[in-house]
Formats: C-alpha cells, structure tokens, sequence
C-alpha cells in the first residue's frame, strides 16, 4: 500500500509540471439594470470548442487554458450578447472577467435551445422537483459534495423526510425500510439481504450518484409497491468535461484507530474482499444426507468429516489502522461534435475500515405477582467487544450514446463486492450462570446491475419514448459462522459448553449459509402530447398528454443453509472441555472417545427456493384546466405471483406458497400554480406491500449480535395503502425551496416485527388488522445572500427539513397478544435534517454543519402473553458532522471533517415500569455503544 501511495503522489506531482503552462478565466454574470445574478448565463471562447456556464451565484470558471490571449462571447436568453477581446491567460495565474448584460428590447419569439441538460446541480434539481407532477424531494451531486457522505445511505438521509435505519436501509416518513421501493436507474435495484426486503444503500459510493429523487406519492408510472417512497437512483452519464480524478482519504475512529484488532482467520489475499475460499467447507466435505448417514454407519468416516474442517476457532490479533478510501473516476467523450456524443464514466473505489464498539447488552423477564405489580427478572445482561472490519470494492463503467437532440442511449454497469468480518467476546450472565461467548463470522455480498436505456423523441418532439432492459444478480455467502460458549461461573476455571446427545449450534457450533439470487426486467414508457384545441398561438394550444407503459420482472431465489454442530463422543470419557478452544478442536481430539465429534442439526426448513413473477400496465393522463390548474390521473394493474417451496418442521409438512393477486392501483395528482414561484400540490393513490421472500420461508436463523432466533411465517398476508398528500411549494429563487406538505396513510393488514412466543426468544412477522399514519413535513433551503452587507454571511445557505408523524395500529382477534395503544413498528414519530452551509466559489472553499435526529421507534413489537413483555425501542441519537473542503492548487483539494461530533449511544430501551417515559437510568437497556467520532482528511486530484 505505501508503494501504491508513493506512485500515485509521483503520477500527481508529473501531471502537475506536464500541465504547468496553463491559466483560468473565472469571474461573475450580473443583470446590468437589476444586478441579481445571471443563473445558467453562457461563456464562450471564440475559435475554441469550450464554454461554460453561470452557476447560482452567476459564477463560472474555466480552467485548465493554454496560455495565450482570447476572445469571450458571453450571452444569456433575453439579453445582449457581449464580446470582450484580448483577455489574457497566464501561466498558473487567474484573470478575472466581472461584467454585466443588458436586456433585449424586443420580444423574443420561440427560442430552442439544443445542448446537454444538467441534472447533478443544486438547480437543476429544484427544477426537476419543481416540474414533477407527483410529490418529490430529491439531492443533487452539488450538495453531496458539500458533505463527508460516502456512499448512498450516507447522502439519502439529508432528504427531507428520510432516515436510514441499521446503517444501509431507508425509512422514508419515519415508516419501516420494507415500505420503500428503489430503482437505480429506472429499474428495480437488487438486494443482497437475507433477511429484509430492503436495498442496502452502502453499495453505492456517493462520488458515483448524479442525483437520487424521491417520489412520495403515487403515480401511475410508479411502481405499486411502496408507502413511504420510490427511490430513484441515478449514476452519472455523459460528462460536462474530460477528467481524471483521484480521492485518496483516511480516517481515524475514537476507540478504534491504534487499537487491537481481533478478526476471524481469513487466509491470503482478503484485501479485495472476495472469498478466497479459505472459510468455505472443504471440497470432498458430505453433503448433508451423507453426513446423517454416516453418523449412524461409518464412525471413522465421521470423525474424518470432523477432521477436514478448519481449526479456525480463534482470532488473529493486529493493529487497527486508519480507515482507508480510495477512489479513481475518469470521463472521456470520444465524439463530441453538434450531432454525436459517445461518452463513458468509469470509477474504481475501494475503502477499508475498521470499528471496535463496546455494547452492553440486557434482556429481561417479567412476572406478575400477588398483587397488580410486575416483577422484572434481569435474565441476560452481557458486555459485548465488538470487531469489525468492512472491506469494499466497487466498479462503475456507464457508456452513453447521444446520435442527436432526439436519440440517446446508456450502457450503465454498477458491480460492489463486500466483505465484512466480525469478532464479538461477550462476558455476563445469562440463564443462572456466566458466561464468556464468543462469535467468529464473516460475510460476502456481492451484485452486479447491468441496464441498457433508451430515450427518443419523435413526431416533432410530441411522442417521447423511453425503455430499459436490465439484469440484476446478486450473492450472499456467509461461509463459516462459528459460535462457542465457556462457563465461568465462581471463577472456577473456564469450561467449554459441549452439549451430550444432540448438537445445540447456538451453543457450539458453524453456520454455512449461501444466498443467490437472479432477476430479469424490462420496461417502456411512451408520452405522446395531442393537441385538442388550437389557440392563436402554441401556448394557447389546450393538450392532453398521455402517458402509458408497461414492465415486468422475473426473479429467482436460492437460500440454503447448514448447521454444523459438535457434541461430546462419549459422555463419561470426555476430558478436553478444559483446554483453549483451538487445542479442543486440534485433530487428535476430534474422536469417538475422550474428545467431540461433529452432529449435523440442518434441517429440511433450512433452505427454500423462491421466485417473482411480475407483470404491470399503466395509463395516464394529463391536462391543464388552465394556465394555473392542471390534473394527472391514471390507473396501473400490477399481476404478481410470488411462490416459496421449503419444508415446515414444526407441522411436518411442506411449504408451498403460491400468491397470485392482481393489484387494481388509481392514482391522481392535482397541482394548482398561483405564479412562477408557488405551487399547491394535492395527490391521492392505492399501493400494496407484499412480503419478502425470507419473511415467508420458515426458516430459523439465530442472530448472534441481538441474541435472537428469526423465524417466518408463511401465512403473511399483503398490506394494502391508501396514500393521500397535500403540499404548498415556495421558489424564491432557481436554487432556494420552502415548502409544507401533509399527509395521511392507511394500511390494511400492515406487516411487523414482532416478539413470537411466550418466552420471547423468536422474533416473526405478523399482519395487523389495520393501522394509520399521518404526519406533516417542512423543508427549507435559504441563501443569506444579499439579506446582509457582510460578505462573508452572503455565502451562507441554510438547509432543513423535518417530519413529525402520527401513527396508531389497530388489531383484530388473532393479535390481541400484542401491545397496544402503540404507533406502527419501525414508524418514527419525528424526523430532522439540519444544516449550514458556507461556499466561497471564488476560493473553492465549503465548510458545513449538518445534524440529524429521528424520534424513537419500535424495533420489535412486544406481547401480553403471561406477564407481558413491553416493545422494544430504538431511541432518539443526535447526530452532528463538521465537513470542509478547500481548493489548495490547481485541481487539487484537500477535504476533511468530523463525522458524529456528539457520539450519541445508540440505544434500544424497554419501558420496563410501563410509565410512558423512556430513560436509561429507570428503564431496561437492551443495547448500548458509542460508535466513536471519525476524523478524516483527504485529498482530491483532478486531470482536467
């Protein structure tokens, strides 16, 4: 690595000489009468093929000139062009340009204008939430390069109305990550979860997004299964300018960075994050069947089974080293010329980071006594040390084809391979004893989403065309999961928890569990305009605009599972409990007398095969009463067949689930403008939430980390939502936004977390009756400019959103064991995005303050069985990120920052006194760590 760092400082410090005899022209664009700031105002070089365009604040800047002497064309729709001659570009040095336009005095007739739109900037994106007919929040790659977010699930969060929840899955309007659907895109983006329906938002390095949208209310075009939100996803396409960048960053965690670190045993060559195959079962280990059948006929062919696996039971020990981030993007057009563009994005990134957490851990039980009063029993309470390492790799490789202004296609290639290690030493109490538990495991996720796009405008731009055929294929392995537990009690000496008869894998043993999945989609759209009155001029002209389309998709699943444990060979010879973990499992000691031998517990629940079968149709249209008053309604029929074949244990039979339901979804958006700067919104739609595949699969998986066993069920029903929004937007400028909206929500038969059984070790999935939620929401996006004489406030921007959300579930006779009087689980009562934001354009500086705070929310739902036992609650964590970046050289910036200033625990609490107030010092703490401020520091290097 330091040889790697070393080439790459010589790379940059050549570069920089080879482009030393270069200069920039910058300066700003004003309004000669008004002196407000020409946004997208044009500068051209006459002679030159190269331009550039006023940003918000009217500045432009073109870099990177061979020194000489040119001419600049300056102009703007509605204003005189200007010619300035002989401005003179020196070597390494900046010439200033600070000029005004005058007003056209005539009118202008049709003006078209023919060049590449814009989509990453803080304005074009307002403009696209502006236009859209549905209710829309969205960020831009300009506002993601304000902050330290490095990958999607960081940047998402700053949307107003949005949270992520476990670090990678969406909560749009506080609602549980399974209400959102996402498209990376314009197609279905893949999944690598065992577990959750959720995408997880970590794949996508944030250097690599242009915008992400997010669409709130329901449209015909939309996909049907969603409550919160549809998510769109974009990558960047056809570039501005050519460019190499390089961002090399590292970080330095509280309670991490220096630390020793303890991590499974991963063999050779593990720093890119694939599976080198060195915690896989060996190749001639036996299937399944076999070993049961050799357990009961061929002894030492069972203890040679034993012996092929790897003695990998302990950890290897080094140091943590700062966290490591990596990324190389280039932009090359190819053709450029006023016909043809051919342009390909291509970015490598690679990071790999380390965190130690120091959880404390509880759970507990209740019993109702002689009287009214609950006894609270304190069954578990554990301190956990924690190591983590997260490697990750990730390739983006866009191609984009524009033949004209009419014809563009993309070749779009999204590839992340990731792998996260983890060691826990857990100390405590639990069941009448102490215990020391320790976890060894180590994951791989993998996807690829490849999509080929069109777009066409055709009949004198009055029927818009576009399409996308896309392949999705994902992989989870998980190899070796390895679990084993020592009694500690009365400081005798540690003895390791070896079962007698049957193997408990929770207790000792190792887990292989591999998860692939496939998926084929395609759609269209096709907007076609028709004119049904004419006016005296076009914009008099009364049109209807319909819009129609369609989409399906087939997706595959396979999941399989094996649960290998160990038990005692002969239960009144053994005589190894006593010894290190690694000499128990030595070789010799793995037999049929004094030592352990290996019992297979995998059952016939433990694997499904499953599928979804989509098909979808859509109609709309719309048509503007009047000038100001303009209507969207249209209907989509989504036919979906969603089938699970696995095996039931505990009702001996098999599973064969088979839904076929055809969804019946209107939707109607409304929108009333009172000018060029407001707006009023009112939509209303049906949408429908189906279950994962894994809550269906019977499957039961014990999840180390919560100490739980997740089990499905398959007789989960789909949810259905009826959507209703009402929103009033504000424009004070291209680049500001104020805006209040409201919202109301109802589900039938909602699925949830929650609590399974008396004793309250499993966590399921269960259907309530019916449930609600309504809330409203507030964004604000404010320049200080010109509100003061002081420059330095003027190049302030204040940034905020916030939700507060009301929710209630209702139940019905087979839910009755449920808490109650309660809000939906997963649904946050508040949300709050907050944030200043300072940019010098003319010194490429940013320094901003961001926070982020939810409302507490259900993590599981609770029962009444016996005594009852309350719902969990993950609590309110304030979280705070100082972020700057500064333009040091020519194309080169150094950045850096504070991420989780305040170091909020995350904590989950049970109110175990049932008094409606949540505290950690008078409630039951179910987890608790500080995940330790980050300290990072970079550099950016562009090739221009």
């Amino acid at each position: 690595m330091q040889k790697l760092l070393s080439t790459i400082l010589v790379l940059i410090a050549s570069i920089s000489f080879a482009f030393a005899q270069e200069g920039t022209i910058r300066g700003t664009i004003k309004d000669a009468k008004s002196k407000e700031d020409l946004v997208g105002a044009t500068v051209f070089l006459e002679g030159h093929n190269k331009g550039g365009a006023a940003d918000i604040n009217g500045f432009f800047s073109l870099s990177r000139l061979p020194v000489g002497t040119y001419k600049l064309k300056i102009s703007f729709v509605g204003y005189k062009s200007k010619f300035i001659e002989n401005v003179k570009v020196l070597a390494d040095q900046v010439t200033e340009i600070n000029t005004s336009l005058d007003e056209e005095g005539s009118t202008l007739n049709e003006v078209k204008v023919v060049g590449q739109k814009l989509t990453n900037t803080e304005v074009s994106v307002i403009s696209e939430i502006k236009a859209a007919q549905q209710i829309v929040s969205g960020i831009s790659a300009a506002q993601i390069g304000k902050t330290l977010d490095r990958n999607a699930a960081e940047v998402v969060k700053r949307v107003p109305g949005v949270t992520i929840f476990g670090e990678r899955f969406i909560n749009i309007r506080g609602l549980n990550e399974r209400y959102n659907t996402v498209l990376l895109n314009n197609a279905f983006a893949p999944s690598m979860e065992a577990d959750v329906r959720s995408f997880s938002f970590d794949v996508i390095p944030s250097a690599q997004i242009d915008r992400i949208l997010v669409f709130k209310s329901p449209a015909a075009e939309l996909p049907g299964e969603f409550a919160g939100g549809v998510v769109k996803i974009f990558t960047k396409s056809i570039p501005d300018n050519n460019y190499f960048t390089i961002d090399i960053s590292g970080g330095s965690r509280e309670g991490t960075t220096g630390k020793e670190m303890l991590q499974p045993q991963r063999g050779k060559n593990y720093l890119l994050g694939f599976n080198n195959g060195f915690a896989d079962l060996p190749k001639y280990f036996p299937t399944t069947a076999g070993l049961k059948q050799i357990a009961t006929s061929n002894p030492v062919a069972l203890t040679q089974a034993g012996q092929l696996l790897r003695n990998t039971w302990t950890p290897t020990s080094t140091t943590a080293l700062p966290d490591l981030r990596m990324t190389l993007t280039g932009a090359y057009k190819f053709i450029d010329n006023d016909g043809i563009k051919l342009a390909n994005v291509t970015a490598v990134n690679y990071s790999n980071t380390n965190s130690i957490f120091e959880m404390l851990r509880s759970d507990f039980g209740y019993t109702a006594g002689s009287s009214s009063e609950i006894s609270i029993n304190e069954d578990t309470k554990f301190r956990d040390l924690q190591y983590n390492n997260a490697i990750r790799l990730g390739i983006l490789h866009n191609w984009a084809l524009k033949i004209n202004d009419k014809h563009t296609f993309e070749f779009k290639n999204l590839f992340n391979q990731m792998s996260n290690a983890q060691y826990v030493n857990r100390n405590g109490f639990e069941n009448g004893g102490t215990w020391n538990i320790r976890s060894l495991d180590q994951i791989f996720r993998g996807i690829y989403t490849g999509q080929v796009l069109g777009r066409h405008k055709l009949n004198d731009d009055k029927t818009l065309v576009d399409w996308v055929v896309a392949y999705n294929k994902t992989y989870r392995d998980q190899p070796d999961y390895k679990r084993f537990r020592y009694s500690t009690d009365n400081g005798s000496e540690p003895s390791l928890l070896v079962p007698f008869g049957a193997a408990q894998t929770v207790n000792l043993g190792r887990t292989n569990i591999l998860l692939d999945e496939k998926a084929l989609m395609g759609g269209f759209n096709v907007v076609q305009k028709l004119t049904l009155v004419k006016g005296a001029t076009k914009e008099n002209n009364k049109e209807l605009e319909l819009k129609f389309g369609g989409f399906y998709e087939n997706k595959d699943r396979s999941f399989n599972a094996r649960n290998l444990g160990f038990v005692r060979a002969n239960g009144s010879l053994f005589d190894v409990g006593n010894l290190p973990i690694d000499q128990i499992f030595a070789q010799q000691n793995i037999n049929l007398t004094n030592g352990v031998k290996i019992d297979e517990q995998t059952n016939a629940s433990d694997s499904y095969s499953a599928s979804n079968n989509q098909i979808a149709f859509y109609a709309s249209g719309n048509y503007s009463f009047t000038k100001k008053l303009n209507l969207i309604a249209g209907l989509r029929i989504e036919k979906n067949v969603q089938k699970l074949n696995s095996y039931d244990i505990s009702k001996n039979a098999p599973v064969n689930y088979n839904r076929d339901i055809t969804n019946i979804l209107p939707s109607a958006n409304l929108t009333y403008n009172f000018s060029e700067k407001s707006l009023l919104r009112f939509a209303y739609g049906k949408t429908v939430n189906r279950p994962e595949f894994r809550e269906i699969a019977p499957f039961s998986f014990y999840d180390f980390v919560n100490n739980r066993v997740i089990t499905g069920n398959s007789n989960l029903e789909n949810a259905q939502i009826d959507n209703a929004d009402f929103r009033y937007e504000f424009y004070p400028t291209p680049s500001e936004i104020i805006s209040v909206a409201a919202f109301y929500k109802y589900f039938k038969t909602p699925i949830e977390v929650v609590f399974d059984g008396v004793n309250n070790n499993n966590i399921s999935f269960s259907n309530a009756e019916s449930a609600f939620s309504t809330g409203i929401e507030l964004e604000v996006r404010k320049s200080l400019d010109k509100l003061t004489d002081s420059k330095f406030l003027n190049k302030i921007n204040l940034v905020f959103n916030g939700a507060f959300i009301y929710s209630r579930v209702k139940f019905n006779a087979s839910t009755i064991n449920q808490s109650d009087n309660r809000p939906l689980q997963g649904q946050s009562p508040y949300i709050i995005n907050a944030g200043i934001n300072y940019n010098d354009t003319k010194k490429n500086t940013q320094v901003s303050l961001l926070f982020n705070v939810i409302g507490k929310r259900i993590y599981a739902v609770g029962n009444s069985f016996a005594a009852g036992y309350p719902d969990w609650y993950e609590m309110p964590r304030n979280v705070l990120d100082l972020t700057f970046s500064k333009e040091v050289y020519k194309n080169l910036i150094v950045k850096g920052g504070i991420t989780d200033i305040l170091n909020n625990r995350n904590l989950i609490l049970q109110d175990g006194n049932r008094d409606g107030n949540f505290s950690s010092d008078s409630d039951q703490t179910i987890q608790s760590y500080s995940p330790g401020r980050v300290y990072s520091l970079g550099v950016v290097y562009t090739i221009r």
